[in-house]
């Protein structure tokens, strides 16, 4: 019950998140001042919003990406949750819902780690404009790697149990 009621918290604060980032960028548009009130004190994207609206959009779009994951990644974890049972943790259901998040969470890695990283380095090359790389995301191909691995031994712990009981 802990852990459903922890993972649901995880998708509802990365979904605050991800709607106060969007928030944030749609109200910039209206009043660029907004770009200054970002959720994170240390990211502050006033200056590229200065520079050029497009730079300022794709770096918002990047930061919405990875919190839209993360919140989904959670989303999952919380269904997996409902659907496990101990008695008969083995299903094709669990499994699947293993090698999603899984992939959710390479997602996260790919958009946080390589787009990012690769944002920084070409906004600092062609504005000058530096940003904190406080996020490099390179967890969440750790976590992907044990969570696909533990996929792959439910699914084949559901093929022994197949194999279990066709033979009587």
């Amino acid at each position: 019950m802990v852990s459903k009621f922890l993972a649901l918290a995880g998708a509802v604060g990365y979904s605050i998140i991800c709607g106060s980032q969007l928030t944030t960028l749609v109200a910039s548009f209206i009043n660029p001042e907004w770009a200054k009130r970002t959720y994170e004190v240390d990211l502050n994207l006033f200056g590229i919003r200065e520079h050029g609206v497009g730079f300022y959009t794709s770096a918002m779009c990047l930061n919405i990406a990875v919190s839209a994951l993360k919140a989904i990644a959670w989303f999952v974890v919380f269904a997996l949750l409902l659907k496990l049972k101990l008695q008969t943790p083995f299903s094709i259901e669990v499994e699947k819902k293993l090698e999603r998040i899984a992939y959710l969470l390479l997602g996260v890695w790919i958009v946080s780690s390589i787009f990012w990283k690769m944002y920084i380095y070409y906004l600092s090359r062609d504005t000058g404009i530096q940003l904190p790389a406080n996020n490099s995301g390179d967890e969440y191909l750790f976590m992907a790697g044990m969570i696909y691995i533990i996929s792959q031994v439910f699914k084949r712990g559901i093929e022994i149990q197949e194999e279990n009981q066709l033979t009587v």
